[in-house]
C-alpha cells in the first residue's frame, strides 16, 4: 500500500513537474514576443529620427552648393556691372533726369488706379470666398517636412496655376530656411507647424518635452514671419501608433492654446520609402479626392522628394478637371482629424 502510495505521489509530483516547465515555456514565449515588440516600436522610432537628418543633411547638402554657385554668378555680374555702370553713367544719368517728372506722373497715376481696383477686388473677393461655398466640392494640398531646396520649386508650380496650399514645416536653423518660412507666408501660402525636431521618440516622450518642442517651432514661424501661428500637424498624425504616451495629452496641450491641428485624408503615397512613379503619386490622389467633399492631400517637400515636385503640375490639372477648387487651410476649413480634438475631455 504504500508503495502505491509513493507511486502515486511520485506520478503527481512529475505532473507537477511538467506543468510548471510548460508555464515556464509559455511565460518565456510571452516575454519573448513582447521585447520583440517593444524592439519593434523602438527601431521604428529610430528609423523615423535617422530619415529626417539625412533630410537635413541632404538638403543642407544642396543648400550649400546652390549658395556657392549664386556667389560666383553674383561676383561675375557686379564685375559686368562695375564696367557698364562706368561707361554710360553719364549718358544714364541724363535720361533719368529727363525722365524722372514724367515717370512720377504716371507712377502716380497708376498707384491711385491700382488703390480703386485692390479696393474692388478685396469686396470681390470677400463676396465670392470659395471657403462660403457649401456646395464647392474642396480639395486641399500640404506639404510636410519642409523647408528645403525642393519649397521653392514647389511654390512656383503653385504659382504657375494659380493654387495656394499649405506648408507644415519643421524647425530649421539656416538663414535660407528662414527666408523661405517668410516667403511661404508672403506668396499667400498658409504656413503651419510639423514638430521643430521631428523626432518622435523626444517629442511623444512627456508633455513636458513636446511643450518645450512645440514653443521652439512656434517662435521660429512667427520671428520669421511676423505673424501668429495657430496651425499645426502631429508628426505621424494624430492617431500615430509610435508615440508612448496616450495623444490625447497632446491633444489637450493644443486645445487649451487654441491651436488647431489637421490630419489628411488623402496621400499621394510619398511618406513611404517605397519608390513611386510621378503616375502613381498621382493616381493614389486622383482614386482617393473624390470620396470626400473635403480632401485634405498629404503629401512632402523634403529635399529627398524630387518625384512629388514632378507630379506636382499633373495633379493639380486633374484635380482642376474635376471641377473641385484647390484652397489652403485656413481658420475657416472644416477639420480634417484621425482623432477628434471635441473628443478629447479637457
Amino acid at each position: 500500500m504504500d508503495k502505491k502510495k509513493q507511486g502515486l505521489n511520485e506520478l503527481l509530483e512529475h505532473k507537477k513537474r511538467i506543468q510548471r516547465m510548460k508555464t515556464g515555456v509559455i511565460i518565456f514565449l510571452l516575454t519573448w514576443m513582447l521585447a520583440l515588440m517593444l524592439i519593434s516600436v523602438t527601431l521604428i522610432a529610430k528609423v523615423h529620427s535617422l530619415q529626417n537628418r539625412i533630410d537635413i543633411l541632404t538638403e543642407n547638402t544642396i543648400r550649400s552648393q546652390q549658395i556657392g554657385r549664386q556667389q560666383n554668378q553674383t561676383a561675375k555680374l557686379n564685375k559686368v556691372a562695375s564696367y557698364e555702370t562706368v561707361a554710360n553713367g553719364e549718358n544714364t544719368q541724363k535720361k533719368q533726369d529727363g525722365s524722372i517728372d514724367k515717370a512720377q506722373d504716371t507712377a502716380n497715376d497708376e498707384n491711385d488706379k491700382s488703390q480703386d481696383d485692390g479696393g474692388n477686388a478685396e469686396k470681390e473677393q470677400a463676396a465670392l470666398d470659395p471657403e462660403d461655398d457649401e456646395e464647392a466640392m474642396k480639395v486641399y494640398l500640404t506639404f510636410d517636412d519642409g523647408p528645403s531646396a525642393n519649397t521653392r520649386r514647389i511654390m512656383d508650380i503653385l504659382d504657375k496655376y494659380g493654387v495656394k496650399a499649405t506648408f507644415f514645416v519643421t524647425g530649421r536653423e539656416d538663414e535660407e530656411s528662414l527666408a523661405l518660412y517668410k516667403e511661404i507666408s508672403d506668396r499667400g501660402h498658409t504656413i503651419g507647424m510639423h514638430s521643430y525636431s521631428h523626432r518622435y521618440d523626444v517629442i511623444y516622450s512627456s508633455r513636458k518635452e513636446f511643450r518645450q518642442d512645440f514653443e521652439l517651432i512656434k517662435s521660429r514661424i512667427e520671428e520669421a514671419t511676423g505673424k501668429d501661428c495657430w496651425l499645426y500637424r502631429f508628426p505621424g498624425g494624430s492617431s500615430n501608433h509610435v508615440s508612448t504616451k496616450d495623444m490625447s495629452t497632446f491633444i489637450r496641450f493644443l486645445n487649451k492654446r487654441q491651436i488647431t491641428y489637421f490630419d489628411w485624408n488623402v496621400q499621394c503615397g510619398d511618406a513611404t520609402t517605397r519608390p513611386y512613379s510621378t503616375k502613381d503619386l498621382t493616381d493614389n490622389v486622383m482614386n482617393d479626392i473624390g470620396k470626400y467633399h473635403t480632401s485634405v492631400v498629404l503629401m512632402h517637400d523634403a529635399a529627398n522628394k524630387p518625384d512629388t515636385v514632378e507630379a506636382l503640375p499633373g495633379i493639380i490639372k486633374k484635380i482642376k478637371a474635376t471641377g473641385a477648387v484647390l484652397l489652403p487651410i485656413t481658420e475657416k476649413t472644416k477639420v480634417v482629424q484621425h482623432v477628434s480634438a471635441e473628443s478629447v475631455e479637457n
